[in-house]
């Protein structure tokens, strides 16, 4: 999905793997009218996952629990970035 990575959306392309990835590539085909539909879908998804959904506050994460989760939002912001603001032939 994302064609140029940099060091943290590599990594978040790592901890999200092929399963969370083709999910969002899915959710991206199925919405054709609204690019960048499946990166924000799984954003959503990977907020819920550790904010919106825990049953009480959270304890304080090591930063190598923040690190992976901020690596995933940031392979889905790049993703959507790339998706609403594709480049053309004349940009590379």
């Amino acid at each position: 999905m994302i064609k140029s990575h940099d060091r943290w959306s590599k990594l978040g392309e790592e901890y999200l793997g092929e399963h969370n990835i083709s999910w969002a590539e899915k959710m991206e085909s199925f919405n054709t009218q609204s690019p960048g539909s499946g990166p924000l879908t799984l954003m959503k998804a990977i907020m819920n996952d550790y904010w919106a959904d825990v049953a009480g506050p959270t304890k304080d994460w090591p930063a190598e629990h923040v690190d992976m989760v901020m690596a995933k939002l940031y392979w889905c912001w790049v993703a959507w970035l790339e998706a609403t603001h594709p480049e053309s032939d004349d940009d590379e």
